[in-house]
């Protein structure tokens, strides 16, 4: 069950990632057109942030482990709480802190992308764990 769990936790870290990554670097290729920001820098930038932040949600995310204890597999409210309670406190905690439009937008964009990763993959194995 562990292992399981473990393994839906590190293939959300991999596609949120990956597809943070490629959001914001869409975003940014739009956003500077023709500004002559070099785009080299700004990409290693972007995977270094994504990556940070995405390490971030991931250890807001480990109570998932406690699924493996039978009375809190059980219950359905405790099943959400424990699953989606870190990216939550996360998104408000981006949207309340004190930062620029940009990087408030790319905290915003990569709690979004693991949430929704993560809910999907939530659902597809939920039935198998349970």
């Amino acid at each position: 069950m562990t292992k399981k769990l473990l393994r839906t936790l590190f293939t959300t870290f991999i596609i949120s990632t990956i597809l943070n990554i490629a959001i914001t670097c869409i975003y940014y290729s739009i956003t500077q057109k023709n500004t002559g920001y070099d785009y080299k820098t700004m990409l290693q930038m972007i995977a270094s942030g994504a990556f940070l932040l995405n390490i971030i949600l991931l250890l807001m995310v480990l109570p998932v482990l406690f699924f493996s204890l039978p009375h809190i597999r059980s219950s359905v409210p405790m099943r959400i709480l424990l699953y989606f309670a870190g990216p939550v406190i996360f998104l408000v905690t981006a949207s309340l802190m004190h930062l620029g439009p940009i990087n408030k937008l790319f905290y915003l964009e990569t709690g979004l992308v693991f949430t929704l990763v993560h809910s999907i993959l939530y659902f597809r194995s939920i039935k198998k764990i349970v």
